[in-house]
């Protein structure tokens, strides 16, 4: 019997435990949820005869170490920054390793020994990251094969409420791990267009948003994600002239998410003294100037928006300037803000998810033009069984069975852009109905000339 242990029991992983379960009498599997909440862990499994819950704290060693020297391989969707601490204790006792999420340094340094212990250790095998990497490195090794010179990549995916569910101002609502959307772009963005490296810092990163529009649906805009310029080298693109990655919001959210970073309500460096002895109206007054105007009115004029306008309501819905107490002590202006966001965006009993993926190729071949473009939306199932939990938590578990099974062999620290990887993964979600929709077109210019 294998032992399998997953590590997190949130909102993005009920359909990577229920794929677990569903395939632990076939392949003879033992499942094991370690999550801080094992009360959640326990729903999840649901009394399964093959499953059981357990408390798990990744900052404790000694209980790390207690549950990943069992098992065969982890499926980890901790915190980013606590997978290569997991990584390294299933290291030691050989077993392999399944993230849905960012590969750090730290992670990546462990890649020989990993190979000399036979262990594969495969990251970012989520949604984005994870299903965009493959489709992409799909796309590329096809217009590849057929002589195609590529000449523009660019990447975009969206976790997003369902439009029948959107019901607030901002279009947005939380189903995936909500301080991650606080912090969206604080690093900034590094991309390449037209052969020019290009850089945009996080106090512009919101401004000019793109338009995108997936065919046959709608409308998006668009900003910057983080360094594209690392998977330009990692997809083997070093000389493409424009490489692009990208997040998708409905339209309206980049403009007024922008004013929160220009008031400093997403910073994460420093803390307010006593702010759980405060308003959110005397909080956010502390960052306004101290004249005669109304505070909704200075709100406006700092900001330099519209009194009254669309913008000036949308930041006025939030409550952000309302007498209600604010509950954390000496927080951030991150975490002060999330409290208040996690009740105002809540994903609420009756909303339905959606993830959107947009991908666009430019490529010359036999001395024409051509787009490639390949596009996915799919919605949640149910308030459990989102598209978010689909998306991140399907690709990992549908991995973790093929290392299993001996169906991947490459060993050490590893990225789903081999074909050994993608094509099985991608083969199997668009049975479970997660699906790309691609076509080629010839065109006349490029749309970065």
């Amino acid at each position: 019997m294998k032992n399998v242990l997953i590590l997190g029991a949130g909102m993005s992983a009920t359909d990577l435990i229920s794929y677990m379960l569903n395939h632990a009498e076939e392949f003879n599997w033992y499942v094991t949820v370690g999550d801080i909440l094992i009360e959640t862990a326990k729903i999840k499994i649901g009394g399964h005869p093959r499953g059981k819950a357990v408390y798990f704290d990744c900052y404790d060693n000694s209980i790390m170490e207690r549950y990943i020297k069992e098992a065969d391989i982890v499926i980890s969707l901790l915190p980013p920054g606590m997978h290569a601490s997991a990584a390294k204790i299933a290291l030691q006792y050989n077993a392999h390793v399944v993230t849905a999420s960012y590969a750090s340094q730290e992670m990546i340094d462990m890649h020989e020994e990993a190979e000399e212990k036979g262990l594969t250790f495969l990251n970012e095998l989520g949604a984005d990251p994870g299903i965009d990497h493959m489709n992409g490195m799909r796309s590329i090794d096809k217009i590849r094969k057929k002589g195609g010179e590529l000449l523009a990549f660019t990447s975009y995916c969206g976790s997003l409420v369902a439009p029948e569910s959107n019901d607030n101002p901002w279009g947005y609502k939380f189903t995936w791990s909500p301080m991650n959307v606080i912090l969206a772009g604080s690093s900034g963005a590094c991309y390449y267009k037209k052969g020019n490296f290009r850089c945009i810092p996080y106090h512009r990163l919101f401004t000019n948003p793109k338009v995108i529009e997936i065919p046959g649906f709608r409308e998006f805009e668009a900003y910057e994600n983080r360094d594209s310029v690392v998977y330009r080298k990692k997809y083997k693109l070093d000389n493409i002239p424009t490489f692009i990655r990208a997040t998708l919001r409905y339209s309206g959210f980049c403009d007024a998410w922008n004013m929160l970073i220009k008031l400093g309500l997403t910073a994460n460096s420093y803390h307010i003294e006593g702010s759980e002895n405060m308003t959110y109206r005397q909080w956010v007054a502390s960052y306004l100037p101290d004249n005669n105007a109304s505070l909704e009115h200075a709100l406006a004029d700092v900001l330099q928006i519209e009194r009254e306008g669309e913008l000036h309501k949308q930041l006025l819905w939030t409550e952000l300037l309302s007498d209600r107490p604010i509950r954390r002590v000496n927080g951030t202006p991150a975490e002060i803000l999330l409290d208040l966001l996690l009740d105002k965006l809540k994903f609420n009993h009756g909303d339905t998810d959606m993830l959107v993926f947009y991908e666009r190729i430019e490529y010359k071949l036999r001395g024409e033009l051509f787009e490639h473009i390949s596009y996915l939306v799919t919605k949640g199932l149910d308030y459990g069984h989102t598209a978010i939990s689909r998306t991140v938590g399907l690709p990992a578990a549908i991995a973790a069975k093929l290392i299993l099974l001996g169906e991947i062999n490459s060993r050490g620290v590893l990225f789903p852009w081999s074909k050994e990887v993608y094509e099985p993964v991608l083969d199997e979600l668009a049975e479970l109905g997660i699906t790309y929709t691609s076509q080629d077109n010839r065109i006349e210019h490029s749309q970065y000339e």
